[in-house]
């Protein structure tokens, strides 16, 4: 035997319980300027997003839809920057396959 079970997770990424909102409309965040995500969102270094900024605004989503729960989610994304900037958004395989499930809009778009 070599050491891994049958059908075991690959990582913590695999079992992650994400959240994912019911609708797209209910994300109603700013479109630009300065965003400062809570600690419990981005919990393991920068804070502070210009949405102005292309490199930023993606980094932000990426964080927010890895580590946000819906009521961070409704409140920090924008369904039209969202559906827009999709493609360029690269949140984890498991969040990119939750999200475009429940909102094909977005896998058709990328």
């Amino acid at each position: 035997m070599d050491g891994k079970r049958s059908g075991a997770p690959f990582s913590y990424a695999d079992i992650k319980p994400y959240a994912v909102p019911s609708q797209l409309e209910e994300l109603r965040g700013p479109e630009h300027g300065l965003v400062t995500l809570p600690h419990e969102v981005a919990w393991g270094g920068r804070r502070e997003f210009n949405l102005d900024d292309d490199y930023d605004r993606a980094a932000m989503y990426k964080i927010v839809l890895e580590e946000g729960q819906e009521a961070d989610q409704r409140r920090l994304l924008n369904r039209a920057i969202l559906r827009r900037e999709w493609r360029n958004i690269l949140p984890a395989r498991q969040v990119r396959t939750l999200w475009e499930n429940r909102f094909p809009e977005l896998g058709r778009a990328a």
